[in-house]
């Protein structure tokens, strides 16, 4: 199994233990918020937004995963509209479910059959395939995300 760790963030602006040191937003919350005495606009969040949707689905795709299931659900907000646990999630559903859990409506772990897409803290995805996907990798690095080879944190032992 290949994992990545797929990020806004460049990896050279990491400290020696691997803390991003650049002050950066990270969460749906943060629009209009100033990061470095620029305001986080509406548009720059989206394109971001879409570019890990796309990245995500483009691994999924590439790997042949057609179906995803919810592990894990966090639904603290009560949001109506949040999958149950074990609920299985189609191809054609992937980006409404990964942009609710990047916009914090709730949150989960999406995984079938040794493979997964993790959301963690601060805008972190995670993701396990079983081929090494590299058209997704290229597809990403040109969205202006990195892909560093990472396990998650998230992942049962």
């Amino acid at each position: 199994m290949h994992q990545y760790r797929v990020t806004k963030y460049n990896p050279d602006l990491r400290n020696a233990l691997g803390a991003y040191v650049q002050e950066e937003w990270t969460s749906f919350g943060d629009i209009g918020r100033s990061i470095r005495n620029v305001p986080l606009s509406e548009e720059e969040y989206l394109r971001a937004e879409s570019a890990y949707i796309e990245t995500a689905k483009s691994f999924l795709a590439e790997d042949a995963v057609s179906e995803l299931c919810v592990v894990g659900i966090e639904n603290s907000g009560a949001y109506l509209d949040a999958p149950i646990e074990g609920a299985v999630i189609a191809q054609e559903d992937f980006a409404e479910m990964f942009r609710s859990v990047l916009r914090e409506k709730f949150w989960c772990k999406f995984e079938t059959q040794g493979r997964f897409v993790h959301f963690g803290w601060d805008f972190y995805m995670y993701i396990c395939v079983s081929s090494r996907c590299e058209h997704s990798i290229a597809k990403a690095i040109k969205l202006g995300l990195f892909v560093e080879k990472f396990k998650s944190p998230y992942q049962m032992k």
